[in-house]
């Protein structure tokens, strides 16, 4: 009779060719220092003027000072396409959603003036964006910081997975991307692949922008499901690093990848199978990431499920790099 073949080889046998060998027995970490390894962070005074390197060639993060696991820190952007002046963005911080690349009720005059308000970062939405009034036209205004007025103020842009779970209704996600069912215009749909994320992205000319990934409502019930996101997300990642990286605007757009995985927070689970393909990429293939963003979450999972992958995903990613927490 045939022996039952082991969990963990069946479970590796699904898994991305570059995942086959990761060893799972202990979390995935790189670029650790105190308090996980004796390994001071370099410290550097706020005033400190940045510098940009070939790795991070439009990003530079400034760490201040640091206290047990949390740290102070600054993060400074080069200027892309109708923007003047970036601001310095010290972190943590919150950045507001500006959804069709304003804030609802409040004026950018406040958001600039308002010693309550002040915020050098805001979050425009890719898909509504794409939807209306259509990137190509914001292009023809040399971006969004200039269709807005707003040179000074940074910009990060989602890059439309997020509709995946908010408009689920009416989009349908294959390998090749997802076709949103357009909500205005009855019979057209948009084709948004990866590479047709960072294209409008590129577009909008925030100084941020996230790479498409497979998003699934974290109180999904489907484990299948959640696999195949969380191994789609890493191959999506590779088209959109590649697109970002071939057309040039690496040089002034910051593309981030996310990383998905449901709430698996287990040993050899999809949150440590993401985080493990995106350390091969940027450990062993030398990836250009300036930061990573950790999302899948704040979609009605409970308060403890959700503090359990932001302590994995925290532990694990590189301290010298800043993390966005998303939702």
């Amino acid at each position: 009779e045939e022996k039952e073949e082991p969990a963990v080889k069946r479970i590796k046998k699904d898994m991305p060719s570059e995942l086959q060998n990761v060893e799972f027995s202990k979390p995935i970490s790189w670029n650790k220092y105190i308090p996980y390894t004796n390994v001071p962070l370099q410290l550097t005074p706020v005033d400190t003027p940045p510098i940009f390197t070939d790795d991070s060639p439009a990003l530079c993060h400034r760490i201040h000072a640091i206290s047990g696991r949390a740290r102070a820190c600054s993060v400074y952007l080069k200027a892309t396409m109708g923007q003047k002046n970036p601001k310095r963005i010290p972190t943590p911080v919150f950045m507001p959603v500006g959804t069709k690349g304003c804030l609802k009720a409040v004026s950018f005059v406040e958001l600039a003036q308002d010693p309550g308000l002040k915020c050098p970062i805001i979050l425009a939405n890719t898909y509504h964006l794409a939807i209306q009034p259509g990137t190509e036209l914001i292009r023809d205004f040399a971006g969004l910081h200039n269709f807005q007025g707003t040179g000074d103020h940074n910009l990060l842009t989602d890059s439309g997975g997020f509709q995946m779970v908010s408009l689920v209704k009416l989009s349908n996600v294959t390998e090749q991307g997802v076709e949103f069912a357009n909500p205005y215009k009855n019979e057209e749909t948009m084709l948004l692949r990866p590479e047709d994320s960072i294209q409008h992205q590129n577009n909008i000319g925030a100084n941020i922008i996230m790479a498409l990934d497979d998003v699934v409502s974290s109180i999904h019930v489907d484990p299948d499901r959640f696999t195949q996101a969380t191994h789609r997300t890493l191959r999506w990642y590779d088209r959109c690093y590649s697109h970002h990286h071939t057309n040039g605007k690496d040089q002034v757009q910051n593309l981030v990848p996310i990383v998905q995985g449901g709430l698996d927070t287990e040993l050899g689970g999809l949150r440590e199978q993401c985080l493990a393909g995106f350390r091969h990429r940027h450990v062993e293939l030398g990836y250009k990431i300036p930061g990573f963003a950790i999302g899948g979450l704040a979609g009605g999972e409970g308060k403890d499920a959700f503090w359990r992958v932001v302590d994995q995903s925290c532990k694990a990613l590189p301290d010298d790099k800043p993390r966005y927490l998303m939702g």
